[in-house]
């Protein structure tokens, strides 16, 4: 997730990341003035977010078509103040672990971060005494259902996958280019729910040619091919208690020109199944396998004997 650093409100503009269900750019105008209104609409933003699956505010960022467009600084320093006592009294419960920081981008100007959780104290009643979710990039008002949903989620676990690290490649070179490259991604899963998790069980689904099926313990958790697939299905060994993170598959993949072509067009698939239900994520294999931050093309590669 990006971080409410300096660092991260330069990637969003680095990166053109358009706003969605888990960022939002507000403009300064929008807390130019501290009073009920504006009141209402942060805390209607804020409980939206918590209600739904959190995610990053930057306060006095202007933007058109959803990109972020420039920075707008504020420098009423007492708005930051304001706005955390917002977040503690105009939002029922109060979010927990809601954060929210200064980033200065001059001398004496700064634009506002604000991290909203995935709350665990969900749903949070708006001060209009109104629950709104998050959808697309409004706060909506959500149905009876919903709400209901909410009220038992904090008694039951949720697993979702928290981030995938060591994505960098490393290669064999040849004459200058790759001759193979080697990925040990490591797939990272969090207990976001209110309750501890027992009984969990991960399935990973990734192109046979890019696989190695001997790397440390892939060979004994072998489940079946499909469809030029092989997957593999890991047994949780540990409990996963409210907020615990845990690594629960790290596998091998490498990539050679001969292979190319199911790295290009492949899939990796991680199936989370647990005590609340069943979760699916999907990466494309060009675009979550990176050399040097970049996505690695064909011409990389140094061109095997027989395939030129």
């Amino acid at each position: 997730m990006i971080s409410i650093t300096q660092h991260g409100l330069e990637e969003v503009f680095q990166f053109k990341l358009k706003a969605s269900l888990t960022l939002e750019y507000v403009p300064a105008k929008a807390i130019s003035v501290l009073d009920d209104k504006t009141a209402l609409y942060f805390s209607t933003l804020l409980s939206s977010m918590a209600n739904a699956n959190g995610g990053i505010i930057f306060i006095g960022v202007s933007s058109q078509r959803k990109m972020p467009k420039g920075i707008e600084p504020l420098h009423n320093t007492e708005c930051v103040d304001w706005l955390r006592l917002v977040c503690q009294t105009s939002i029922f419960p109060a979010v927990p672990n809601c954060i929210i920081e200064k980033i200065m981008v001059s001398e004496d100007g700064f634009v506002i971060g604000v991290h909203v959780p995935n709350s665990h104290l969900a749903p949070h009643m708006n001060a209009d005494r109104r629950f709104y979710k998050r959808s697309e990039t409004k706060s909506v008002l959500m149905e009876e259902y919903e709400i209901r949903d909410l009220y038992t989620k904090g008694k039951r676990p949720e697993i979702e996958l928290f981030s995938v690290t060591n994505t960098g490649g490393i290669p064999i070179m040849s004459g200058g280019k790759f001759s193979k490259v080697n990925f040990y991604p490591r797939f990272l899963v969090k207990n976001t729910g209110g309750s501890v998790e027992r009984f969990y069980k991960v399935e990973l689904s990734v192109p046979t040619s890019i696989n190695n099926p001997n790397f440390n313990t892939m060979a004994e958790n072998f489940s079946r091919f499909d469809d030029g697939n092989s997957v593999y299905s890991f047994v949780g060994k540990q409990i996963l208690f409210q907020g615990e993170i845990a690594s629960v598959v790290e596998p091998n993949f490498v990539v050679e020109e001969s292979t190319y072509a199911a790295f290009e067009n492949g899939e990796i698939s991680l199936k989370f199944y647990y005590s609340s239900g069943v979760q699916t994520k999907i990466f494309r294999c060009k675009e979550l396998l990176l050399y040097r931050n970049k996505q690695i093309e064909r011409s990389d590669f140094a061109v095997c004997i027989g395939n030129s």
